[in-house]
Order: C-alpha cells, then sequence, then structure tokens
C-alpha cells in the first residue's frame, strides 16, 4: 500500500495551492517551462490528472496509443478559461482525487491495476505516487524558477516528496522507455541518485521477451554506474533536460550512454 504516496501527494497539492492562489494575471499567463502550455495550462493539466479518475466521461476522447497526446488534448480544452475558473476546478477536482486514492489504499485493492496507455499498466494504490510526481515536477521544473517564469522560493524537497517521486520514475522505468530501453540494455547498469530520496539501483537487461528491470543495490555485475542527484533526475529521466548535463559516468560509457538516452519516464 501507498500511505506515503497519499501523505506526499497531500503536501505537494497544498504547495500548487499556495503558488497558484499567488499568482498574478501575467503570471498566470506566462510561457511555462512547457512547450506550448503557460503556467495556467500547467494548473488545468493537472486539474485534469484528477477528472480522469473522477470524471472520465467528462473528458474529450483519448488519442489512442499516446498518453502525452492525450493530456494535451484535455488542456487545449480548458484554454479558454478564465484563471479563476482553472483555480476553482483545480482546487475541486484535487479534492475528490486525494480522497479517492486515499480508499485505494485497503487491501481489498492491493492487486488491482490500472492502464496507462502506451505508458503501460500500474498497481491501482500506486496513483497517488503518479500524481506526486506530476505535482512535483510540473511545479519545481515548469512552473517555478529557474526553469520557468514564476520566481517564488522553491517549497522543500524532503525524503517523503522525492522519495515517492523517484520511486513512481524508477517503478516506471521499464514499461515507459519501452523496447528502445530494452534493446539498449546489453548489460547492468548501476544507477546511484544522491540527496533526499536517493539511493542505488541497477537496470537489468531483459530476460527472454520481457522489459529491463529495475533492482535496489548496485550489482556486482555493472560495468557502469551512473551518478547523479535526485533532483536532476527528475529533470533528465523526463526529456527536460539533457542526461549529458547532469549525470557522471564511472567505467564503460559505450555501455551505459545508449541506456541513458533510452530513459524516458512521465
Amino acid at each position: 500500500m501507498s500511505e506515503r504516496g497519499i501523505e506526499a501527494l497531500q503536501a505537494e497539492h497544498e504547495e500548487v495551492l499556495v503558488v497558484a492562489r499567488s499568482l498574478s494575471e501575467a503570471e498566470w499567463a506566462a510561457p511555462s517551462d512547457c512547450d506550448g502550455w503557460r503556467v495556467q495550462d500547467v494548473i488545468a493539466h493537472l486539474a485534469n490528472t484528477f477528472r480522469m479518475a473522477v470524471d472520465p466521461a467528462s473528458m474529450p476522447a483519448p488519442v489512442p496509443g499516446d498518453i502525452e497526446a492525450t493530456q494535451a488534448v484535455h488542456a487545449e480544452a480548458h484554454r479558454d478559461w478564465s484563471p479563476a475558473e482553472v483555480l476553482a476546478d483545480y482546487e475541486d477536482m484535487a479534492t475528490k482525487g486525494v480522497a479517492m486514492f486515499a480508499g485505494f489504499q485497503g487491501p481489498e485493492f492491493a492487486e488491482l491495476t490500472f492502464p496507462m496507455d502506451n505508458a503501460g499498466e500500474y498497481l491501482l494504490h500506486l496513483l497517488p505516487d503518479a500524481f506526486t510526481f506530476d505535482h512535483f515536477c510540473h511545479l519545481r521544473n515548469d512552473i517555478l524558477t529557474p526553469h520557468g517564469p514564476v520566481d517564488r522560493a522553491a517549497p522543500p524537497a524532503d525524503d517523503l516528496r522525492v522519495g515517492v517521486t523517484v520511486g513512481w520514475l524508477l517503478g516506471g522505468v521499464p514499461q515507459m522507455s519501452g523496447p528502445a530501453l530494452t534493446e539498449a540494455t546489453v548489460g547492468p547498469l548501476g544507477l546511484r541518485l544522491t540527496g533526499p530520496g536517493g539511493g542505488e539501483w541497477t537496470i537489468q537487461p531483459a530476460e527472454d521477451e520481457g522489459l529491463v528491470s529495475v533492482v535496489e543495490g548496485l550489482s556486482e555485475d555493472a560495468k557502469a554506474t551512473a551518478t547523479s542527484s535526485t533532483l536532476d533526475f527528475v529533470l533528465w529521466s523526463t526529456h527536460r533536460r539533457p542526461w549529458t548535463d547532469h549525470v557522471q559516468v564511472e567505467g564503460d560509457t559505450t555501455l551505459a550512454a545508449p541506456v541513458l538516452n533510452a530513459i524516458h519516464v512521465y
């Protein structure tokens, strides 16, 4: 179960509210670090992710096989809303969504899964982890400086929030990165993430016709280890910035580089 995910999501939801309630008209309209999205569109996207869970019938038709394209369509549907409408909608959808996700933490839901189109399929009780990542990443990297346009102090990046965020991303690596990562991973690659929520893992090659796996700890068989901070991992693993700017590779770079190129999570 993911009680930590619920706690982290509630904390990140409050951080988004604090920033959103403080925005000026110009800041709502400012271009975010998400290409083509204003700050207002990012907040609308966060509301829409909750809406996909609590009221999916109200959403425009999805783009089959492309979850990111679907999210762009959903954001476009609310592009003409006023900032006040977007904020009120986010408050409403988030309140309903967090309550719903808290209800998924009982043992009766332990084996149930939810599909995420081309991003894969995941255990239902991990929904708050996914939404924690979405809030954590969009707020800090797309809305707030230094990458976004809104000049506010960054919220805390503690073990709880970063740990849940990194856990979701690492869990998504095999399915979200898909065949490109499977083909690129010809040997074990160590991954060391430093700072809050950090640790050590190994990306293991696929067995038979499966996908790669991400296991805790550094394998003795790893011929290379990639090291970055956890906050930088969120940036480069989501392809917001190139991994080459944030990762130090020890060992066989010819083994590591194709794997790092192929990692893409969201």
